[in-house]
């Protein structure tokens, strides 16, 4: 916004508001309002803002032009039914976008924010101050998403002192260790019952041969894919041999959240001052944080060492989404990589995207390489795990599919693409989202093995569970969203829809339906009468060791296809294909599980990985450098 001056840039007009009862009052401010008037000046402005208002009025068929606020914002009023109204003015959003404003001689692109409310019921007055609240909301998260007026957005945020303290604490603490067991009643205690109901309607032996089929089909379907997937990974499509064109100046956004990350971020940019790009290389930090802390005198000395770095505090920020959003006004290269505070990657970086990214593709996703895998037992764990996702899973599920995944770290995005598309931050997982909508616009994401970033893994078994309970239930909110419009989808070849379908569908069941085999067999033990097992039935033998098959395949081909640092620690993928079958595994379903009925119960509680890093005795990385995270209490962002 422009702050509290008063500026009137388009004459304000005496209103003779429609009395269509779908009218809507149109609030549009632009993000880069403050540098522009800064730059430009008021007359100037107010030139842009007429070319601004020219494109809307274009794009919105019906609109007719209020003038302004007193702020600067637009004012419009728009014609339109609730049924598509989101869709067309997110269309309108993404023309002005598009749209190159020759002001002064110079050409700029701008980033508008739109909210609205309706007309109907209100006065003009109270409809343009809902308007307001709305695109303040929208113009916080920079994300091209139009924000509809709500109570939600003027009424105060729920206090937590409503209730006792003691009895707020224990809610939620107990919340989730609750939600855990209700998915057990709900998997295991009501097909249980649905068992015994069946045996007194005699439909036992039909109930109980469907669910066995089921189970046995679906967990040896899913572990057949997942080493077709592996087979493929042995020769994954390789970067074109040559470059479409010359290497262009590289953008690089490191997405931090401080305090939190404060130990980890200095040595990050370090890492990144020392990459070289033939064209150049311009890095952006992109944090929030509630008030200045020490890390950013470090980091704004380390900027007047170096130009090529700029630090961008975003106020108000509460999400690594509007940090990158923010950071996309800066951007001056043609190639963006996104990047978490952790992340290392390895020279050579943007040289290798950019043969992808010259040919064709819009994304390419990198291989994530834990660099930390000493610290603990968990990162042992997750060392390999990430050796399976991303030297195995996504170059053969790529393969397989026809498509990859951008998997928000170490990702590396045409500057274009990624301006239109942007991370939305009322997504858990913004970067599944953003995947999706990049395939619907008929987009191919790459995935290279080759294209190495070193990050930090959690070190506590608390730390990973609240991380992969965001991105599970992420994963849910992706698949609600676009599961439904992929398949329907015309720019979506067969070959990615069946890959989404398994991917977005598949994947959400599977927990549910692995869990089968508990009440199967706990029916089939406490009824001895009614049901007699064969352990010794060739199906029986041969699914259930096909089943179990599946994770020590995986791990011989990570281990075969792993970064050297952690390759050259053979018993941690001994251990693993162990710790999956007996612990991991479950583990990891019984936390979808927990995901599902927080989506099912409103719950949207984003997380951030704890992190902070410390020198260790004994080095884990090609480099014989090695950093170890001592925890700290997870901070809600």
């Amino acid at each position: 916004m422009a702050g509290t001056a008063v500026l009137q840039p388009l004459p304000t007009k005496r209103w003779s508001l429609p009395t269509e009862a779908s009218s809507r009052m149109v609030s549009v401010s632009l993000v880069e309002w403050q540098g522009l008037r800064a730059r430009l000046g008021t007359h100037a402005l107010n030139h842009l803002l007429h070319q601004v208002e020219k494109t809307l009025l274009g794009a919105m068929p019906g609109s007719r032009s209020l003038g302004s606020d007193r702020s600067g914002s637009l004012l419009l009023t728009f014609p339109s039914s609730s049924r598509h109204l989101e869709q067309r003015l997110g269309r309108a959003l993404a023309q002005v976008l598009a749209t190159p404003y020759l002001v002064c001689g110079e050409t700029f692109r701008v980033t508008p924010a739109l909210g609205h409310a309706r007309l109907r019921g209100v006065t003009p007055e109270q409809a343009e101050s809902r308007a307001t609240l709305a695109m303040k909301a929208a113009e916080s998260r920079r994300d091209l998403v139009p924000v509809g007026w709500s109570t939600k957005l003027a009424a105060p945020a729920p206090s937590a002192l409503r209730l006792p303290a003691l009895a707020y604490a224990m809610a939620g603490r107990l919340r989730t260790p609750l939600q855990v067991l209700a998915t057990f009643a709900l998997g295991v205690g009501l097909p249980y019952l649905g068992y015994v109901v069946s045996e007194r309607l005699a439909l036992l032996h039909v109930a109980m041969t469907t669910a066995y089929i089921i189970v046995v089909v679906g967990m040896t379907g899913t572990v057949a894919a997942l080493i077709i997937e592996g087979l493929l990974a042995l020769d994954p499509q390789r970067p074109p041999a040559q470059a479409g064109g010359p290497s262009p100046k590289a953008t690089a956004i490191i997405a931090a959240y401080l305090p939190n990350e404060s130990a980890t971020i200095v040595a990050t940019v370090e890492a990144f001052l020392a990459l070289y790009s033939p064209a150049g290389l311009q890095i952006l930090v992109a944090y929030n944080t509630q008030s200045p802390l020490p890390v950013g005198h470090a980091l704004a000395q380390l900027h007047a060492l170096d130009p090529r770095l700029l630090v961008l505090p975003v106020a108000g920020s509460t999400s690594k989404a509007q940090n990158v959003n923010t950071a996309l006004a800066e951007v001056t290269g043609r190639i963006v990589g996104l990047f978490d505070a952790d992340h290392h990657p390895d020279p050579g970086c943007f040289e290798r995207a950019w043969l992808w990214l010259s040919n064709g593709y819009g994304v390419v996703q990198g291989h994530c390489v834990v660099r930390n895998g000493d610290a603990s037992w968990v990162t042992r764990m997750v060392a390999v795990e990430f050796e399976s996702i991303y030297a195995v899973s996504h170059p053969g599920r790529s393969e397989l599919h026809g498509n990859g995944i951008f998997g928000g770290s170490n990702g590396y995005w045409q500057s274009d693409l990624l301006r239109t598309v942007r991370l939305r931050g009322s997504m858990l997982t913004e970067d599944i989202d953003a995947s999706m909508r990049v395939t619907l616009r008929g987009m191919k994401i790459a995935s290279d093995p080759g294209l190495l970033s070193r990050e930090l893994a959690p070190t506590r078994l608390r730390s990973l569970a609240g991380q992969r309970l965001r991105w599970a239930q992420g994963w849910t909110q992706v698949s609600l969203e676009y599961l439904g419009t992929a398949l329907r989808s015309r720019r979506v070849t067969r070959r990615q829809k069946a890959g989404l379908l398994f991917m977005l569908g598949w994947r959400e069941l599977y927990p549910w339906v692995s869990l089968q085999i508990v009440p199967l067999l706990a029916y089939a033990l406490t009824h001895p009468r009614e049901v007699a097992i064969s352990w010794t039935i060739p199906i029986f033998v041969l699914s259930s060791l096909f089943a179990l098959s599946g994770s020590p395949i995986q791990t011989i081909l990570a281990y075969r296809l792993a970064a050297p640092n952690v390759r050259r620690h053979r018993n941690w993928f001994l251990a693993y294909p162990l710790w999956s079958l007996l612990f991991y595994e479950e583990f990891k379903n019984t936390i979808t599980r927990v995901a599902h009925l927080k989506q099912v119960m409103g719950e949207r509680r984003w997380l951030v990985t704890a992190r902070s890093e410390e020198p260790l005795a004994n080095k884990d990385t090609d480099e014989g450098v090695g950093v170890a995270p001592a925890e700290t209490c997870p901070a809600r962002m």
